[in-house]
């Protein structure tokens, strides 16, 4: 028994050293490469200054490799030396163009913004190295501890049900569910901003680290936060995803429902549908950002329907889910879940339909969806 506790924690440390692995290769959104750059601040250079002058063609078309190697000679010098009265261009160069001046001014502030981009940046990835540090000091804490061992009686189960559609080839939506060693049971849906592969790797490394947090003994309240705090240091801060956390204490007979953004969750009980919503914006967009916490008494029987924003975006005035919710057939979860998975792609080929008759060359917006249903038994 003390040789399995002891393996436990060496396996948790191991996975908090693989979270620090997957933050510290998080991929940061970088300001364009050295030659993007350069072409990003040419093209600057027209908008502002070359646009409306009658020798535009001649000095972007014929002469391009010129003008070119020009800009960027007076980038160099504007480097070293900044405005002064002594001209950035050679003597060649000003007998050609008489706005020298104010193309100095246009390098000089692209120059600027460009500083400030590569300054914010190197502190974007020293958060995140210092942020991956912190996982590795934690995890290796963990190799060398000693684990008490909890020895109780088993405890109910959770019977969760699960049926996804997704928009690309993967999914931006991820899922969890686990058991604490308290007797907690822990499902987590997180909806990862847009689809396709970016969304899915943001939305698992989310759902990762929750778990993980949970399972090395952290509150919900502080992993959610933490995790918020590591999501938010992504250059440029575009990147977030919404969180659904339900936590289920059969000790206590009671439900927890966290939520970061997330979509209205529902439990039904016998034929009464709750819905509980939160007001909390995404995780990762701002650093301090608390989810919002509803509470449910639960009993045995409740069952509990968590899901994105795809699926529930379906929700109209002559569509609404909690009555669907209320009328389901079954109350198994897995069937639950493909049920109301049916219903929605019914109901999404449907609007397409409707749609391409109003408007034919507009293409329907479809999210990825997924739905997860649970009950306690």
């Amino acid at each position: 028994m003390k040789k399995l506790g002891k393996t436990r924690l060496h396996q948790l440390g191991s996975s908090f050293i693989e979270l620090g692995n997957a933050v510290q290769q998080m991929e940061l959104q970088l300001p364009q490469q050295q030659e993007e750059t350069g072409k990003q601040l040419y093209h600057k250079v027209y908008q502002q200054v070359c646009r409306f002058c009658s020798k535009k063609s001649w000095c972007w078309e014929e002469e391009q490799a010129y003008t070119i190697e020009s800009l960027a000679s007076a980038c160099n010098i504007l480097e070293e030396r900044g405005l002064s009265s002594e001209t950035s261009f050679s003597s060649r160069f000003q007998g050609r163009c008489y706005r020298t001046g104010q193309l100095e001014i246009v390098l000089l502030n692209q120059m600027e913004q460009y500083r400030q981009q590569q300054s914010q940046l190197q502190i974007m990835q020293e958060n995140r190295d210092n942020i991956a540090h912190q996982l590795f000091l934690l995890g290796e804490q963990m190799q060398q501890m000693r684990e008490p061992l909890n020895e109780d009686g088993s405890f109910r189960r959770l019977l969760v049900g699960h049926a996804s559609g997704k928009k690309e080839q993967v999914s931006g939506d991820s899922w969890g569910v686990q058991e604490l060693e308290d007797g907690r049971m822990v499902q987590i849906l997180c909806d990862g901003m847009g689809s396709g592969e970016l969304a899915m790797q943001q939305s698992r490394l989310a759902v990762q680290l929750l778990q993980t947090m949970l399972t090395g003994g952290l509150s919900v309240r502080l992993s959610l936060n933490i995790i918020n705090t590591i999501l938010s240091f992504q250059y440029g801060g575009v990147r977030f995803s919404t969180m659904d956390v339900a936590v289920w204490n059969p000790n206590h007979n009671k439900l927890e429902l966290y939520k970061y953004g997330s979509a209205p969750s529902f439990i039904r009980k016998g034929r009464h549908v709750t819905v509980y919503d939160g007001e909390s914006l995404p995780v990762g967009i701002l650093p301090r950002v608390e989810a919002t916490l509803l509470e449910h008494e639960i009993a045995e029987g409740d069952l509990l329907v968590m899901m994105s924003d795809g699926l529930y975006e379906l929700n109209s005035d002559g569509f609404q889910w909690e009555n669907i919710i209320r009328c389901m057939p079954t109350a198994n979860p897995q069937l639950v879940a493909e049920y109301l998975m049916a219903i929605a792609t019914s109901r999404i080929r449907s609007n397409q339909k409707k749609e391409a008759a109003l408007h034919p060359d507009t293409a329907l917006r479809i999210d990825d969806m997924t739905v997860l249903v649970s009950r306690l038994v």
